[in-house]
């Protein structure tokens, strides 16, 4: 950690891999009480900051739980809702479906055990998603195997429901602006570590 004498959130959170929020609230838990400070990285604004060996204690606890900055793996909740034949050459109504987020890898994966496994259709989709999808193109005319493999004896009318589904979503990668009050709006998270900007002082009118 740093050799200065405080370590900012913006600083620690790096190390914990955390956003701001998150590891401010991470520091509460753990029983931390903040400083308001100005760092490097805050210019002249005061921020908040936790002491440098306070810091190495918070990391160290982080670690000893299994968790690194280095070994933090970025999960998207953006990809594809996919329907795959897995064996059309042998049974056409046997299919995969679920969500990925690279379709191309998912599809690389199905064919080191199923070579002839082919995208039927894909619509784009939020990972939350995948499970009110599967319900819904599932519902009629279909038979879990295991794992989102599928009996289905009519594929095409399963499509046509994928199509349906699809068409009264939102883009996935659409996002709900934060209100200006919300404890998520970077703005906040902003306004609440800096040091409130005050006037100086109106210049002092002389008596006569």
């Amino acid at each position: 950690m740093a050799n200065d004498e405080f370590v900012s959130i913006r600083d620690l959170a790096a190390h914990l891999g955390m956003d701001r929020s998150h590891a401010r609230r991470y520091v509460i838990k753990l029983g931390y009480a903040f400083h308001k400070r100005r760092t490097p990285d805050s210019g002249s604004q005061l921020t908040l900051c936790v002491t440098s060996a306070e810091a190495d204690k918070i990391v160290s606890q982080r670690a000893d739980k299994g968790f690194l900055a280095s070994t933090v793996v970025a999960v998207s909740d953006v990809g594809a809702f996919y329907v795959i034949q897995l064996v059309p050459d042998l049974d056409a109504k046997r299919l995969k479906l679920g969500f990925a987020e690279s379709l191309e890898q998912r599809i690389l994966e199905h064919r080191t055990a199923a070579p002839t496994a082919r995208v039927l259709r894909a619509w784009p989709c939020k990972r939350p998603w995948e499970r009110t999808a599967l319900d819904a193109l599932t519902r009629v005319g279909c038979r879990l195997i295991l794992n989102g493999v599928f009996e289905c004896y009519e594929p095409n009318a399963l499509l046509e429901r994928g199509e349906v589904f699809s068409s009264m979503l939102p883009q996935p990668d659409l996002r709900v602006p934060f209100a200006k009050i919300s404890p998520l709006n970077p703005a906040t998270l902003d306004a609440e570590d800096a040091e409130p900007q005050v006037a100086p002082d109106a210049p002092q009118v002389a008596c006569r």
